[in-house]
């Protein structure tokens, strides 16, 4: 076959191996790549080959290394870094370890089907293939499942989430809600394509259909579920009439249950301002948002019947306390019967007027007694008012002028003049006479 062709195969012998060398360490391969590669110079060197052109390359690149069996579907571990979701719903991050570093991609119909969300500094087992992209020259690592590298990775993330809550004081019993007795509106937040709404609702039903449901759909599991549980969250945080609203989801792995140890998902729920109820899994799966929550259920089941009262229960409880009533009038009534029998016993009601009659005489006694009382007290002051009266007459100016004195006092002043030296400074008096007065000058 011509130089140009032998050139072709050896250049395609020479990307497989070394891409299979680079994947396994092995040395030998190594070796062998370097040989076809100075075989390939010595071509080369002869003015004949026809060079290739960038597309041919790129084609033959492409070719090796997505032909590959190994590198079709492979799980590779390593670290996280540079971790961008973009708005189209792809994901685009880099895979690392502590000897190289490969791009990686998760396709948006890839993206729905996580566990959890990753983030920069998660060590991981992503599975999927490589693909190289001509445009740009560039190999990636398509991504179609991704679950973290082992249990030890994913407590040790839990219980540092959980330290950092419990020493803000978010799982404090003191700061936590009571649920309300007899909740006449009820929220739900779950998935609406699981059992557990269903589930919930029968429960619900069976035990107090009174109660309203208010059903707010929510992703449990992948990706964007921790997300969509918050927003949940917050959307109910805006109806008025929410009595208790239970959140959850059925049983599964860890990575199922993952989006309810978020972090956003634990501090809205320490803002919600109703009680809360986490429901999450089975008995034995706990998470973050079970330690948060004013309640933890073990299943969502037992929620249903956490947050409403029994309706049988109801009934008898009713059923009893009509009955203790009853006999509580009963014997009210029958007390008041007997104390008033006892009273139309006594004879003070019986026949009031003898008890009236003594009362009767006493009160007309002491009617005549106050009469004749107030009729000498009258006599009495009417005496002294008399007594008074001629007291006061005797002592009246008037009837001292009857008897031919005067009064004399100063005409200007009206001062009343006694003796001689107080008419000293006094040319006028006016002198006061039974029937009139007089004015006069003093001469001497």
């Amino acid at each position: 076959r011509s130089v140009s062709d032998g050139l072709n195969v050896g250049m395609w012998c020479n990307f497989y191996v070394e891409s299979v060398a680079h994947a396994s360490g092995s040395l030998e391969l190594r070796l062998h790549s370097l040989w076809l590669t100075s075989a390939m110079l010595q071509l080369f060197e002869d003015d004949n080959i026809e060079a290739l052109s960038v597309g041919e390359l790129s084609w033959q690149i492409k070719r090796v290394l997505e032909s590959d069996p190994i590198l079709s579907d492979v799980a590779v571990e390593g670290e996280i870094s540079g971790f961008k979701p973009y708005s189209s719903g792809h994901i685009y991050f880099t895979l690392k370890d502590e000897a190289a570093q490969v791009r990686a991609i998760i396709w948006r119909k890839s993206v729905a089907n996580l566990q959890f969300r990753p983030k920069d500094g998660d060590r991981v087992i992503a599975t999927g293939h490589i693909e190289f992209y001509s445009a740009r020259g560039e190999v990636s690592f398509i991504v179609d499942t991704l679950r973290f590298a082992g249990q030890g990775a994913l407590f040790e993330s839990f219980e540092k989430l959980k330290l950092e809550l419990a020493g803000e004081g978010l799982f404090d019993d003191a700061r936590k809600k009571k649920l309300p007795a007899i909740p006449s509106r009820i929220g739900l937040i779950t998935s609406p394509s699981g059992a557990v709404a269903h589930d919930v609702l029968n429960v619900l039903r069976r035990r107090w259909p009174l109660a309203k449901v208010l059903f707010i759909p929510a992703k449990v599991q992948g990706f964007d579920a921790a997300q969509d549980l918050v927003r949940a969250l917050t959307w109910a945080s805006l109806v008025d009439d929410l009595d208790v609203v239970i959140i959850g989801r059925g049983g599964g792995s860890p990575e199922d249950l993952w989006a309810f140890n978020d972090e956003d998902l634990a501090r809205e729920a320490a803002r919600f301002p109703f009680p809360l109820v986490s429901a999450v899994g089975h008995e034995t799966d706990f998470t973050i948002l079970d330690f948060v929550a004013d309640l933890r259920a073990p299943t969502p089941s037992a929620a249903a019947e956490l947050v409403v009262p029994n309706q049988a229960d109801a009934y008898s409880t009713i059923r009893s306390m009509r009955e203790r009533l009853a006999n509580a009038v009963a014997g009210d009534v029958e007390l008041a019967r007997q104390k008033l029998n006892g009273l139309r016993a006594r004879r003070v009601l019986a026949r009031p007027q003898e008890r009236l009659e003594p009362l009767r005489t006493y009160v007309q006694t002491r009617r005549t007694q106050a009469r004749e009382s107030l009729s000498r007290r009258v006599k009495i002051e009417k005496q002294f008012v008399t007594t008074r009266r001629a007291q006061l007459q005797a002592l009246d100016p008037k009837r001292v002028l009857e008897r031919g004195y005067a009064l004399v006092s100063d005409a200007n002043t009206g001062r009343l003049l006694s003796q001689i030296s107080d008419a000293r400074d006094v040319e006028t008096v006016a002198i006061a006479l039974r029937d009139g007065n007089l004015k006069a000058k003093i001469e001497n």
